[in-house]
């Protein structure tokens, strides 16, 4: 009698402790999350990855660590987020360039379906910039200046397979002028070039404390609409050139995350907007990008459309797959 006492006890501690063990499995999150970064720390992305980062960890009840992994253009990144075990404890801060743009023009391990937006926060735009001082005062002027001197001007992108990039080149087509690209590092580097006469225009999406200290003239902007940070000045498509490829940013996971895991984070993403998004449309502000947020349906509508729309102009400009 004993002896089963005994093992009724044994067995119902094990249940318990197989049962209790199962429930904290089942509990989502229950450990730190990270987040892969196609940057190095001290970046826009480092900075963007906290504000939204922090936020969603307080919803969470878990801290949200940022890793970084530069390289390949973001490539690097994506590839290993991808991969990564589908689970929800691996996020990646995706942009246009990074899973739309990237998998288009290069041969990479993954295309943009492998990544679930849990939802749009933010949007970059390229601007056409030229020095304040300059004799352009708007597109027009640029225009025909270009026209009469071809292949004279040159123009600035932040990278040769960039969105500036594309913007150079269909902006070229379109008003049937030749402005050599000169491709940089990064927009600081344009921007750098722009002032020191190395370029006459500046196609990148981060000059605002240049802009806002006089130095330079923003002529107009890559998008379907103006932007209320700078409610003045026009889009290309207002000036006959419908050239518009904004950049996106979101936080996703691989494709084959389980269903009640997305909607956490999802809903997640959903409740640090309503709780915060004042706030963060004043940061990302700061760093020149506008603050929006699109749920998780809207955020896969978008990219598709971003999809679309760059295939359009990868194959209007004639550009084959690199390897």
């Amino acid at each position: 009698m004993g002896k089963k006492i005994l093992s009724s006890a044994v067995f119902a501690i094990l249940f318990l402790s197989f049962s209790f063990g199962w429930a904290a499995e089942e509990t989502y999150p229950n450990r730190p999350i990270n987040i892969i970064l196609a940057m190095a720390p001290g970046g826009v992305l480092d900075t963007q990855a906290k504000i939204i980062g922090d936020r969603l960890a307080e919803v969470l009840g878990q801290p949200i660590l940022r890793v970084h992994k530069p390289g390949g253009g973001g490539s690097l990144a994506a590839s290993f987020a991808a991969r990564a075990k589908p689970d929800g404890y691996t996020l990646f801060l995706a942009t246009s360039p990074n899973i739309v743009l990237i998998p288009i023009v290069k041969q990479v391990d993954y295309v943009l379906e492998d990544f679930i937006p849990l939802g749009i926060y933010n949007k970059g735009v390229v601007y056409l910039g030229v020095k304040s001082d300059s004799k352009w005062k708007s597109v027009k002027d640029f225009v025909d200046d270009a026209k009469k001197r071809p292949g004279e001007l040159k123009a600035g992108s932040f990278g040769k397979f960039t969105h500036s990039s594309f913007v150079i080149q269909v902006f070229n087509k379109l008003a049937g002028i030749k402005v050599p690209e000169v491709p940089y590092k990064s927009c600081s580097e344009t921007v750098t070039a722009l002032l020191g006469g190395h370029i006459d225009g500046d196609f990148c999406t981060s000059f605002m404390g240049q802009f806002d200290a006089g130095a330079v003239r923003i002529l107009a902007l890559a998008d379907h609409e103006r932007w209320e940070n700078l409610p003045d000045v026009q889009t290309f498509k207002e000036l006959g050139y419908p050239i518009a490829l904004p950049l996106w940013y979101s936080f996703t996971v691989p494709q084959k995350t389980p269903k009640k895991v997305v909607d956490i984070l999802a809903n997640g993403m959903q409740e640090v907007f309503r709780r915060h998004g004042k706030e963060i449309k004043g940061e990302l502000k700061r760093l020149e990008g506008q603050g929006i947020f699109f749920n998780m349906e809207q955020s896969i509508q978008e990219y598709k459309k971003d999809y679309e729309t760059t295939v359009r102009v990868v194959k209007e400009l004639g550009i084959e797959k690199q390897k």
